[in-house]
């Protein structure tokens, strides 16, 4: 079952695999400024909550791995995103900054220790040996379409409950913003629900012994590969860059005067980016070269950072920044939609897929960690257009780290082919 039949298996888990971080993710980055003003929070307080989701999430990635070779993934996943649920509740009260990070601790258990890496086995497994990067686009794009969707459907329906923002009291924004919650815990809900109903992964039932292959050596042999931890930084790199989104709406309001439903359709604006971006970046990345690939998009996200660094509010105020935010977004998408298409390429046992993307993952989330906190400082502390340059410069340098990266690994693994196809 390598043919393109098989992708179409992966529909479930692309609705799963974005439905599952709407609640932590999704909603700050379009209504981010409602949030601080209606919960009387900082940038610095999200920040921190960011900094408990990623301190968390670091166990889960590490434990989540063989989990994911052990355990049938789409209960792994129900569960998951039942719990995700069970915690959205708290967002529906006017959570202090201590409650906030207790909250997002419990978020980054939820949302990888059951369903990540069992996520990315499953798309492994459908995209077979030629359609790697292929199905990890799909994967990506019809997560960013699916977010795309929900996000302009909340953000049509914050419009309508506050039609006149400026003159809108505290109380009804707090009203408005918890309606909101409530959808997204339903929708998160019924994934929970559909998600093991529909998903059949391929071969059918898999098998809930420990396979044979993942053992203390064959994890300690993974541990000791450095192509692998290079990888991890290669997704450092690129997720620092697609967690610098989630500032795109206050980088609007603070500099360019933008209200909050204008700076919410921006943010929605660009994760139509994200589906376009990522199928594209698949299919070019399996015809040509995955490392070179994503070396290409580094650079393209280095000259967009740099363009939104020296944009000037007086240049093109609405156009010049919806332009530059867009394609910068999607030179980011892309990335995300192709850096777990390199298994093979890293010459990783099927029966390690989980635990090879629970060590990249441990690496390459980290920025779950500090970034949140770090760019909610620089944006409290540099307040207007300079605390913003910081961040964008910050994008360009990590950006360049990766591009770096990307190109050392190609070189290493093609003499490491090249040697082992002269050997008798």
């Amino acid at each position: 079952m390598n043919g393109p039949r098989t992708l179409w298996l992966l529909w479930p888990v692309i609705l799963a695999g974005e439905a599952i971080f709407l609640l932590p993710f999704v909603l700050p980055r379009l209504f981010r400024p409602t949030m601080l003003e209606a919960w009387g929070i900082s940038n610095l307080d999200f920040g921190l909550a960011f900094s408990c989701y990623g301190l968390f999430a670091l166990f889960a990635y590490a434990l989540g791995g063989p989990l994911a070779d052990r355990f049938q993934p789409r209960w792994l996943m129900c569960i998951a995103l039942a719990a995700t649920a069970c915690g959205g509740l708290v967002l529906l009260g006017t959570p202090n900054r201590t409650l906030l990070c207790c909250t997002y601790a419990c978020f980054g258990v939820t949302t990888i220790l059951l369903f990540w890496p069992a996520m990315l086995k499953v798309t492994h497994e459908l995209g077979g040996n030629q359609r790697q990067a292929t199905a990890f686009g799909l994967l990506d794009a019809g997560r960013g379409l699916f977010a795309a969707v929900i996000s302009t459907v909340l953000v049509l329906l914050f419009s309508l409950l506050l039609p006149d923002q400026k003159q809108t009291s505290p109380e009804e924004l707090a009203k408005a913003l918890r309606i909101i919650v409530i959808m997204t815990i339903v929708l998160v809900a019924t994934a929970a629900v559909l998600l093991p109903l529909t998903l059949v992964t391929r071969g059918g039932i898999q098998p809930t012994n420990l396979p044979p292959t993942l053992t203390n050596r064959s994890v300690a042999l993974l541990l000791r590969r450095p192509a692998l931890w290079l990888h991890g930084l290669v997704v450092l790199c690129a997720y620092c860059g697609y967690k610098s989104i989630d500032n795109y709406g206050i980088f609007a309001v603070d500099v360019f005067g933008w209200t909050d439903i204008e700076a919410a359709q921006l943010t929605a604006l660009t994760f139509w980016a994200r589906p376009f971006a990522a199928i594209a970046a698949g299919l070019v990345s399996d015809r040509f070269n995955h490392f070179k690939s994503m070396a290409a998009l580094f650079i393209l996200t280095v000259i967009g950072n740099l363009s939104l660094m020296f944009l000037l509010p007086q240049s093109m105020p609405w156009l010049g920044l919806t332009m530059v935010a867009v394609t910068t977004a999607a030179a980011m998408y892309g990335l995300r939609g192709i850096y777990f298409a390199v298994f093979d390429d890293l010459q990783i046992p099927p029966g390690l897929i989980g635990t090879a993307a629970g060590i990249i993952s441990l690496i390459g989330f980290l920025p779950d960690v500090f970034f949140g906190t770090l760019t909610g400082f620089l944006i409290d502390h540099y307040p207007g257009r300079q605390g913003h340059q910081f961040v964008f410069g910050l994008i360009c340098f990590v950006s360049l780290i990766g591009f770096f990266a990307c190109l050392w690994n190609d070189k290493h693994l093609s003499r490491r082919v090249n040697a082992q196809s002269e050997s008798p």
